[in-house]
């Protein structure tokens, strides 16, 4: 009688350790979070890669730092080192000086310039493309490009990487950047790691300007042609302020003419980028005073108090539900607040968009959180949403 008893026993707690395993498995795919211990070292930085071609300095329009890197996946085409070069519609809706731009880092000829009707400058309203073309000629070359995009359309995934530095400094080519820029290419993703205006000469909106601007180059027919991309399965990346800036182009993807033509960011990776540049950002658990400075500059304010600019800033305000996945990561202990990653990410959640939250233990900002682990979970994030 006792061996039957404990044998029930066994029995019951099998089906409630059961029930406990079926009932965290039925959690939504990457609605997660995590709390983990980073590596001690940056992981991209520690592998050589090899049959990685980089091709630098490509023009994605006519402002010295408007320049990108595309890192191509080792068993890339030989001709996918070669820059892009305008078709008849693409030459029709770039201006004369994109058109006209002078080589790339490979010493090839470039025609780079921008899509459609121009580029929408997300958080500023549409900017204009210099043309001059009427509406109705500018529906027409938004009509021929969408028919020329959709048969131009490669087979490969494709992330746009934006490196960080509180939007003043920072650049593409660092070691640590283009080493990521090169890791992501070794997992597949053709990776376009861009440079932008910076504070304080070019204040918001400039920054999110060019990285939209850049955006909408990926998605012209000479980019996804010339690079084998597949126009249905680009991503963004960003780390710090390059976090702010892919959350911004995501949360106002949907106000973009390249959105509407049914080109869209598809996963969002933000590691330890700013969402909150408000006066909540200044409160006694906000980013030091240093850093606030730092925001003021980007935002082109004096004080936070007279600041419109930092509600249009902040991807916190802007979420809707049609946002891409989120991967977010950020340290426990770093100077950007962890707070604003987890409210972020609470925000997102409300509007019924896929989260994969990261915490990293100690105080490892953007990019140095990149250790194998976090590595690894990055890039099967991206393979998941844009495979």
């Amino acid at each position: 009688m006792r061996s039957g008893r404990r044998t029930l026993l066994a029995l019951v707690a099998a089906v409630v350790a059961l029930g406990a395993v079926a009932s965290c498995s039925t959690d939504p795919v990457g609605d997660e979070n995590r709390t983990v211990t980073a590596g001690p070292v940056i992981y991209p930085l520690s592998l050589r890669y090899h049959g990685i071609d980089v091709v630098a300095d490509v023009p994605y329009g006519s402002d010295a730092l408007q320049r990108l890197d595309v890192c191509l996946p080792a068993d890339s085409a030989p001709d996918t080192t070669r820059t892009p070069t305008p078709t008849p519609g693409g030459t029709a809706s770039a201006t004369a000086d994109e058109v006209g731009a002078d080589t790339a880092g490979d010493g090839s000829t470039s025609g780079a310039g921008t899509s459609g009707a121009g580029v929408a400058a997300a958080g500023a309203g549409a900017a204009d493309d210099g043309t001059g073309a009427g509406d109705g000629d500018a529906a027409g070359a938004d009509t021929g490009d969408a028919a020329v995009a959709e048969a131009a359309s490669g087979t490969r995934p494709a992330v746009l990487m934006i490196h960080g530095g509180s939007w003043s400094h920072g650049d593409k080519a660092t070691a640590a950047y283009r080493s990521v820029c090169k890791y992501l290419a070794s997992e597949g993703f053709v990776t376009f790691n861009v440079d932008y205006r910076l504070a304080p000469t070019d204040p918001f909106p400039a920054g999110l300007d060019d990285v939209r601007r850049a955006l909408d180059w990926v998605f012209r027919p000479t980019t996804l042609s010339t690079y084998d991309v597949d126009s249905k399965r680009v991503g963004v990346f960003g780390g710090s302020a390059g976090g702010n800036l892919a959350a911004m182009l995501a949360v106002t993807d949907h106000d973009s003419t390249a959105y509407a033509e049914g080109d869209r960011i598809r996963a969002v990776v933000d590691l330890s980028g700013p969402t909150n540049l408000t006066t909540r950002s200044t409160e006694a658990d906000g980013v030091s005073a240093a850093f606030q400075r730092k925001q003021l500059l980007y935002l082109g304010c004096r004080t936070y108090s007279d600041c419109p600019a930092a509600t249009r800033a902040s991807p916190e305000y802007h979420v809707t539900s049609d946002t891409a996945p989120f991967f977010i990561g950020h340290s426990t202990d770093e100077f950007i607040p962890l707070w604003e990653s987890q409210e972020f990410a609470a925000t997102l959640r409300r509007h019924d968009v896929p989260v994969t939250f990261v915490a990293v233990e100690g105080s490892a900002h953007s990019i140095a959180q990149l250790d194998e682990a976090m590595s690894k979970r990055v890039a099967t994030f991206l393979r998941e949403h844009l495979d």
